[in-house]
């Protein structure tokens, strides 16, 4: 089959379907493409879409690397016309037995070329065992021991500790060994970025004129809601797309203009009304800053432009004083009362101490967690990692997930390289932001992590 796979690629049209599906500016097409299906509610043409070309790209490419595009744009597939979540009005859309029939057919199929991919990169010798796959084999044991011996134990937990396991140590697996790290592909993955970038700024525009979220010069944020997921989950995606805004400004010559990128990527991320994302801003805004200015190129620009930036938003914040106050004032109030997520913590300290070993499983009832996403294969959630782990894995799931960690720091330190930094900045970003929420175990952005995780790992080689 391998030798079936070879002739086929060396056929002429495949050539070309190669180069497609490798052109850095590609993802702008998949992005258009899944922005349209959003906006005419045809779900089932994005799925279709994205599946092919996920496809292709694992039985075609050698270098996998622009899966992470299209693993990026698959977070915004959903139209609000089809939603399944309370917010929508909870289509049934997705329970149709000939949606979810085809569906699931395509799900299949990606997975079998997966594991497909998986096996030609461990039979022909590529495949290498590093020190972050034992690490993620031990998590991924967690995830499928969670709330094991609970009285009441549901199967849902051992479904989700499978699909965990999928997508923490399968897609790294896959994707680990068959990506390449280097300026051109690290420039891809920017690009990639800003791509979605470009349509959750389509997306938040169309929906504030739409949804007429603001009213008196009173922003609703609860109007804010696209389908796919709400302003938190919004505002995550706005700011992992900000590194590589000062990636891309840093390193060419005329990068200066994607400072401007980053300004507005900004904008929209305040914009999205999460207090989450506004959080992150004041560290990671300011880390990549610095880090711009004194390792990037055309400092003097870069300076200037900050400057005038830094002295337009303190005319802005003057000019809407009372609106600057009341932005400030709620999210002090956020930080002293947690938005309902300080009573979820000590719920997950309850169930860590009534099953310290292995948890309470994902699977339990949280009345503060209302499932907005309205499908019953994503949990309730605690809203932060340690918590999360503590209470549906117990101290097993915690430790593992500790020694995970430190592995990557640890990791770091053998090629700390600029790339290296830009990719580890945009996984310290996610990581930041599931600190007040669980972005990291809602499988959609797991596939982001992993795929960054495997090129983080990666380029671990000098």
């Amino acid at each position: 089959m391998r030798d079936k796979l070879t002739t086929i690629k060396e056929n002429p049209l495949i050539g070309t379907i190669k180069e497609l599906l490798s052109w850095r500016f590609f993802p702008f097409i998949i992005a258009a493409v899944i922005l349209a299906d959003y906006y005419l509610g045809w779900d089932l043409v994005t799925f279709y879409f994205v599946c092919i070309i996920g496809i292709a790209m694992l039985l075609l490419l050698e270098d996998l690397s622009p899966m992470l595009p299209l693993f990026l744009l698959m977070n915004v597939m959903i139209s609000v016309e089809n939603s399944p979540s309370p917010l929508a009005g909870g289509s049934d859309f997705y329970f149709r037995t000939e949606v979810l029939t085809q569906i699931a057919v395509l799900v299949a199929l990606f997975v079998t070329a997966a594991l497909l991919r998986l096996y030609f990169t461990v039979k022909s010798g590529k495949f290498k065992i590093t020190p972050v796959f034992w690490g993620l084999c031990l998590l991924s044991a967690a995830f499928l021991l969670n709330g094991i011996f609970v009285s009441g134990y549901s199967a849902m937990n051992l479904l989700y500790g499978v699909l965990m396991t999928f997508f923490f140590l399968v897609i790294f697996a896959v994707m680990k060994d068959n990506v390449v790290v280097n300026k051109d592909t690290v420039t891809s993955f920017a690009v990639g970025f800003m791509a979605l970038a470009a349509l959750l700024t389509v997306e938040l525009i169309t929906t504030y004129v739409t949804q007429e979220a603001i009213v008196e010069g009173i922003i609703y944020r609860n109007k804010l809601f696209f389908g796919w997921g709400t302003y938190n989950y919004f505002g995550m995606l706005a700011l992992i797309c900000l590194p590589a805004a000062f990636y891309l400004a840093g390193n060419y010559k005329h990068g200066y203009l994607f400072f401007f990128a980053a300004i507005a990527i900004t904008a929209v991320a305040v914009m999205s009304m999460s207090r989450q994302a506004i959080l992150g801003l004041f560290l990671i805004f300011p880390a990549c800053l610095v880090f711009l200015l004194v390792k990037g190129k055309n400092k003097l620009i870069n300076g200037i432009i900050a400057g005038v930036a830094a002295l337009a938003l303190v005319i802005c914040a003057l000019i809407w004083l009372d609106e600057t106050i009341v932005l400030f004032s709620d999210l002090l109030k956020s930080l002293e009362t947690g938005s309902g997520r300080i009573s979820l913590w000590k719920q997950a300290w309850a169930a860590f101490k009534s099953a310290p070993l292995f948890g309470t499983g994902f699977f339990v009832e949280l009345a503060e967690d209302y499932g907005a996403a309205g499908i019953s294969l994503i949990p309730s959630m605690y809203h932060n990692t340690v918590f999360q782990l503590l209470g549906s894995c117990g101290i097993i799931g915690l430790a593992a997930y500790v020694f995970h960690r430190v592995q990557t720091v640890i990791s770091f330190f053998k090629n700390p390289t600029l790339e290296r930094v830009y990719i580890a900045v945009t996984i310290i970003t996610l990581l930041v932001l599931n600190l007040l929420d669980n972005h990291l175990f809602y499988m959609l952005p797991t596939l982001v992590y992993s795929t960054l995780l495997a090129a983080y790992i990666k380029a671990e080689e000098k």
